[in-house]
């Protein structure tokens, strides 16, 4: 949810994990790797349903 709306807001997808990799220092690096998990799938449902709605 929040990684589609960082995209909508006009955050690239290296702003997005600049994001992830600093928060790990106050979340610690197996939460970021989640973290980093989560949002790779977000944004390929996105790539995908991009792709899908192009004729």
């Amino acid at each position: 949810m929040h990684v589609r709306a960082a995209r909508r807001n006009g955050l690239t997808v290296d702003e997005i994990r600049e994001v992830i990799l600093q928060s790990a220092i106050y979340s610690g690096v197996p939460a970021a790797n989640a973290a980093f998990r989560i949002a790779q799938e977000a944004l390929a449902d996105d790539a995908a349903a991009d792709g899908a709605a192009e004729p």
